[in-house]
């Protein structure tokens, strides 16, 4: 079964959208299938969705 990447966001700051992408590539690139490493990705893109949401609410 493949490892899920949970990414933790923590503080929305620039360097916490770094270490997404990071964990997220290491992640992908140890997946057993690509299918898996799609997923990962996947995953980490909609974590960096939420980092922009909050963001966002915070400048507002």
């Amino acid at each position: 079964m493949e490892k899920q990447f949970i990414a933790r966001i923590g503080n929305a700051r620039p360097e916490s959208a770094h270490q997404i992408v990071q964990a997220a590539l290491r992640s992908a690139a140890t997946a057993s299938t690509p299918n898996g490493a799609i997923d990962l990705l996947g995953e980490a893109l909609l974590e960096l969705e939420r980092l922009l949401a909050l963001n966002s609410e915070q400048m507002h």
